[in-house]
């Protein structure tokens, strides 16, 4: 008994020694912890930072707007440039553009060495293609980067209130585009009569946006114009084929048969009329046919495609010619001061040839193209006749045309004019 109450009191000093031990070992890890952040670590040499590279001096450059008269040869010797060093630059831009194409307004940037000013280098922009001309130990070298670009449309809208040409361009059509409308619109509009002042007119134009700002128009994509009553529209369509041509809302090709007259005139001094006065005779009897009034030596053309049947003086009608076209149908023009030069019988020509001048050969009072239309050897009212259509989509080309011309006609009556880009698609 006695020696079992001696062991448990050994046993119990040595567990209180372990305990204080255990104790101090924590107490003193966790006081080194606490105070770790407060002790500073041995200082290390000090190691010097590297400086940081210094940048190349961009190579001064000027920029030079061509002004009237400027071609690139003056602006580049205008800056020192010998003539032989002039044409070698001249030759490495010529494969992406003729230099005679540069016009006043193109922008040129010269680029001048630091030290002695002299002409290092030539850059210039070419539709999406900037062209670097670079000096280098073996001559000229030339360097071609792509400047990426988006197709957007754009909306040109207006009312004619002189002419469709000056009130185009006041609103933001080029000279070319209203050639080109002229083209599209021949088979259906007299551009020369068939507008009135208040007219409408609305088009969505391909426009090219560089990623250097540039804004550049392309084609027309749709326009619709409105003559009197009636509103003409016509859409760019490219087919499965690949080839882009225009067509009106129905998906019918815009190149008639005919154009809708044969020359530029000032008026129509006597329609197609069954009882019409005759200006000599004083007789009233049937007019079949159109006479055109315009000053002597106008040029006037083949309505449409054919062959030359007759040339020559005929009677009242003087100088004649006669043109017979598919389908049965003879186009005449009269009273010419002088035919076209090699107009003969069995020639071939096309919508738009000059076939002759206006004069007043003939019967006749005063200066004006006497135009007459037949069909199966009978005289009918050209200006009452639809020209007929050549070509017309079908198939799957028709069911895309027809969602694209939704999509045009919606941007057309788009009030805010903004249009979202498009990389690619049917432009």
């Amino acid at each position: 008994m006695r020696q079992r109450k001696y062991f448990c009191a050994a046993l119990l000093n040595r567990l209180r020694g372990s305990v204080v031990r255990f104790t101090g070992l924590a107490l003193a890890t966790l006081a080194l912890v606490l105070c770790a952040p407060f002790v500073n670590p041995p200082e290390k040499e000090h190691e010097p930072k590297p400086s940081p590279p210094v940048a190349a001096e961009e190579p001064p450059r000027v920029g030079v707007k061509l002004r009237r008269g400027d071609t690139l040869a003056t602006v580049l010797t205008r800056f020192g440039v010998k003539p032989p060093s002039a044409h070698a630059i001249i030759d490495k831009v010529r494969p992406f553009l003729n230099p005679r194409q540069i016009r006043p307004g193109h922008d040129v940037q010269v680029v001048l060495s630091p030290e002695d000013k002299t002409v290092q280098g030539v850059e210039l922009v070419v539709e999406n293609n900037l062209l670097r001309v670079k000096a280098t130990a073996d001559g000229w070298l030339l360097e071609r980067e792509e400047i990426p670009f988006v197709r957007a449309a754009r909306v040109i809208r207006g009312t004619i209130k002189d002419s469709l040409y000056q009130s185009g361009v006041a609103a933001g059509l080029t000279p070319q585009h209203i050639l080109a409308l002229a083209k599209m619109f021949e088979y259906d509009i007299d551009f020369f009569a068939d507008f009135r002042r208040g007219d409408g007119f609305y088009f969505a134009v391909e426009e090219l946006r560089y990623a250097d700002g540039r804004r550049v128009l392309g084609r027309i994509l749709a326009a619709a114009l409105e003559s009197g009553d009636e509103t003409f529209s016509t859409f760019y369509y490219v087919a499965k084929d690949g080839r882009g041509a225009y067509y009106d809302r129905e998906g019918r090709s815009a190149r008639r048969s005919f154009l809708r007259a044969p020359l530029s005139y000032d008026r129509i001094s006597s329609p197609f009329s069954l009882n019409r006065q005759n200006p000599i005779s004083r007789t009233v009897r049937p007019h079949m046919a159109i006479d055109y009034a315009a000053p002597a030596g106008t040029p006037v053309v083949a309505i449409g495609r054919g062959q030359v049947d007759f040339v020559g003086r005929r009677n009242g009608y003087g100088n004649v010619v006669d043109i017979a076209h598919s389908g049965g149908y003879m186009s005449r023009y009269a009273h010419f001061s002088r035919v076209a030069e090699g107009m003969r019988k069995g020639r071939a020509v096309n919508a738009g040839d000059v076939v002759g001048y206006v004069g007043q050969t003939g019967h006749a009072t005063g200066p004006h193209l006497h135009f007459e239309f037949l069909r199966g050897g009978e005289k009918i009212n050209f200006l009452s006749l639809r020209s007929l259509k050549n070509d017309r989509l079908a198939g799957q080309d028709l069911q895309r045309f027809k969602r694209l011309r939704e999509e045009r006609e919606a941007q057309l009556r788009r009030e805010d004019n903004r249009v979202a880009d498009r990389r690619s698609g049917d432009f």
